[in-house]
């Protein structure tokens, strides 16, 4: 039941993220982000609310595989020793981790597609706000020096549901979703923790 649940939650999140998120390319940090290309020529002019990524990250080796974001010994650290679950339900690959008896559910959600749809990055987001697609979005604390924002259909976080975007280049977002939590500070901290495990992967570390 709690994995029908989670599954559900999944959908949503990766419907979500389709709207107005993005990931894509992995590695080291570069100028650019590998395999997609990082402007569309229909995108809108920039908007200066929207925070730039001064080192960009390419995630391309893993829209293949979304769960290698997250190694099995920094898994272990968050509690899930079980592998994760890859999702294709997207043009955003995806892959969440469960505790088998409990509630507590990760995911990381690489918006690759949302990229080469031309609305990738944290700026995609800010534009599904806009056009209602997400009804809320809240500027997050850096991770290792990359800009977040909390999202998503309604506000989550006071159930225990944090959704984190983290964007690691102006055109791309990689999500973190930590659920089942019991509160805002629980889940949060553990989304945050989750991006800063995806963010060391990138860079190799």
């Amino acid at each position: 039941m709690l994995r029908k649940r989670a599954a559900v939650a999944a959908l949503m999140l990766v419907s979500v993220a389709v709207a107005g998120c993005t990931g894509e390319n992995p590695g080291k940090p570069s100028p650019s982000s590998g395999s997609a290309p990082s402007s569309d020529s229909s995108a809108a002019p920039e908007d200066p609310n929207v925070p730039k990524v001064a080192n960009p990250l390419d995630a391309s080796a893993y829209v293949g595989d979304a769960c290698k974001l997250l190694p099995a010994a920094a898994a272990a650290e968050l509690g899930f020793t079980e592998p994760g679950e890859p999702r294709s339900e997207s043009s955003n690959p995806s892959c969440g981790w469960f505790i088998r008896g409990k509630g507590e559910t990760l995911q990381i959600i690489l918006g690759s597609g949302n990229r080469e749809k031309g609305a990738g990055g944290l700026a995609g987001m800010y534009k599904a706000k806009e056009s209602g697609q997400l009804r809320f979005l809240e500027p997050g604390p850096e991770v290792d020096g990359y800009p977040t924002v909390y999202y998503g259909i309604q506000d989550r976080r006071a159930r225990g549901n944090c959704d984190l975007a983290v964007g690691v280049a102006d055109d791309l977002t990689i999500n973190t979703l930590a659920a089942g939590y019991g509160d805002e500070q629980n889940s949060c901290g553990t989304a945050r923790k989750l991006a800063s495990a995806m963010i060391k992967t990138l860079k190799g570390a």
